[in-house]
């Protein structure tokens, strides 16, 4: 299987920084690779625009992504919330996202990708997430790890938690795979690891802040849980960098810089191969000049656990 992951694509058509021919570019060369599946954790758009998220359901569809079984979508702060759009919209951003209607927005999500939720496996009533798709000796585990505002806690929507309920719900999920001989992977916004510094000049004040504010709270208890149900790998975004990094034996790939970065102009999309046990993953760059440069993130053999009952 060849599974393709992007991230914080951020498409924006009512600004003066609109990156829509930049979001096409990309897709159209996804799609060039022929790919199994298409990942995309969480950002989509930049400013919680509904007409945003249509205009990429519809680019998506026209390069042949848009089904359960090749497009996998997790919501990420900007699509519930929005973001500021000029300096001066820093200091009012809070109280905006104090005006937000949390679950309108996250079933609004849900509905212009209704496509990609059939025939998943989900145990909340109330919402599509977390949700496991079964795939040819796959599993796709997605989590919206997307707080809810909070004046003290959370005062500029992009901290991320996964409450104790949906906590539950991930590990009955899990369950029902624990005698499967599959290979499972997670797709969730929020990081796990500790931000980069970035250059002032390049970071910014609105950087700076969402710096000290774009944290995954009880980050711990979930490497604990994936470490218990022997995930394979765990897909983001969130921070604007691409990497891949380990932590407690579980393998992490960002693809947050997939159209935007700290310190690049490059369109970037994580591809994944895995075959025969191993899984093996290389990072393609299309500079602005239309070359293609690829280099290799990693290479891993895997193999799952079975728990299985005594006889």
């Amino acid at each position: 299987m060849k599974i393709a992951h992007i991230s914080d694509i951020h498409l924006n058509t009512l600004f003066n920084d609109s990156n829509l021919l930049r979001v096409k570019r990309l897709i159209k060369y996804i799609s060039s690779l022929s790919v199994n599946h298409l990942i995309i954790t969480g950002d989509l758009a930049d400013n919680a625009d509904e007409s945003d998220l249509l205009i990429l359901k519809k680019m998506l569809s026209k390069f042949g992504f848009l089904s359960n079984l090749n497009l996998t979508f997790i919501p990420g702060n900007h699509d519930i919330f929005g973001g500021p759009q000029k300096p001066v919209d820093i200091f009012s951003f809070p109280e905006r996202c104090k005006e937000v209607d949390y679950r309108a927005k996250l079933n609004l999500f849900s509905d212009i990708f209704k496509e990609t939720f059939y025939d998943t496996l989900s145990v909340d009533n109330e919402s599509q997430f977390p949700f496991i798709k079964e795939l040819d000796g796959v599993i796709i585990l997605g989590i919206n790890s997307i707080a809810e505002y909070s004046k003290y806690k959370n005062p500029f929507a992009s901290n991320g938690e996964v409450k104790l309920n949906h906590f539950n719900k991930i590990d009955e999920l899990l369950k029902k795979f624990a005698d499967k001989d599959v290979f499972k992977i997670v797709a969730i916004h929020h990081h796990f690891n500790k931000m980069k510094n970035t250059k002032r000049s390049i970071a910014g004040l609105w950087q700076n802040i969402e710096k000290q504010t774009m944290k995954l709270k009880k980050k711990k208890r979930l490497i604990s849980l994936f470490q218990k149900h022997n995930i394979g790998l765990v897909l983001h975004g969130h921070i604007h960098y691409n990497e891949f990094y380990e932590r407690k034996g579980i393998a992490f790939l960002n693809a947050g810089a997939s159209t935007v970065g700290y310190t690049v102009k490059s369109l970037r999309v994580n591809i994944l191969e895995l075959e025969q046990g191993r899984v093996h993953c290389k990072l393609h760059k299309l500079t602005e000049s239309g070359e293609v440069k690829i280099e290799e993130l990693f290479r891993k053999e895997y193999r799952t656990v079975l728990k299985l009952s005594p006889i």
